[in-house]
């Protein structure tokens, strides 16, 4: 029944993440914790988003914008490594609380009209960064590239691809110092593996859709996911 509810959980977080670039790994970090503990989850999430990205990638290779990308890595690279190595010993849940608030309030402010990011390098280098160490820390990483990616006022799709090539990239590094720590197990990578192809599932479906949505729209539509994403990490990390 385990297995059952995280493919479930599996494919809503790939159509969820598929549709708006983020928001898999804020639904399966919450769930994967309930059943493994945080020092599991992470791992697993890590490993099922690697793929869920990699689909992403190959299903929107050609719209890819390859300058981006690049420039948000020479920071978030370094700064995943960073994160990652402090992994084991951060106060996860607070941190988590407080980052979840801050997106709340980052979207209101985004759909209210009174957020715009200048559209430079130094945001996507610089965002890169921040984006790192929190997703090495965390395990959560997708609502910070993507306000940085939402300044690029790219098409619907080519948002998608490009913030997904930048994150399997940060993923693999993870992975890479997660195993340096001994936190990858079998049993890690056989949950991350069959989680991740419910994902990629979701990211196939999700990604024949959003094609046909205007640009403007998709960006609100966008804003108001990560409000409520953002509200269910934070309800699912305060203390009973």
């Amino acid at each position: 029944m385990t297995n059952v509810i995280l493919i479930i959980v599996g494919l809503l977080a790939g159509f969820l993440s598929g549709s708006v670039g983020f928001g898999g790994g804020m639904i399966l970090l919450p769930v994967l914790t309930y059943f493994f503990g945080v020092e599991v989850a992470v791992p697993v999430s890590t490993i099922a988003q690697l793929m869920s990205n990699l689909s992403r990638v190959g299903l929107g290779w050609k719209s890819i914008r390859w300058k981006f990308v690049w420039q948000f890595l020479l920071l978030a690279v370094p700064f995943t490594v960073l994160g990652a190595m402090g992994f084991a010993v951060v106060p996860k849940r607070p941190m988590t609380v407080v980052l979840g608030c801050a997106l709340i309030l980052f979207a209101i402010q985004k759909l209210r009209g009174k957020m715009n990011l200048p559209h430079k390098p130094a945001t996507m280098i610089v965002g890169g960064g921040i984006t790192g160490l929190i997703n090495g820390l965390l395990g959560i990483s997708g609502p910070l590239s993507s306000a940085c990616y939402l300044t690029l006022n790219l098409a619907a799709v080519s948002y998608i691809a490009t913030e997904a090539t930048s994150a399997v990239v940060m993923h693999i590094v993870k992975i890479i110092v997660y195993g340096k720590l001994n936190l990858m197990t079998a049993n890690t990578f056989l949950h991350g593996l069959y989680i991740g192809v419910a994902m990629m599932l979701g990211n196939f479906v999700a990604l024949k859709l959003i094609g046909k949505i205007e640009n403007k729209i998709y960006k609100k539509i966008v804003a108001i996911v990560m409000i409520l994403v953002s509200a269910w990490l934070v309800m699912s990390n305060l203390p009973l």
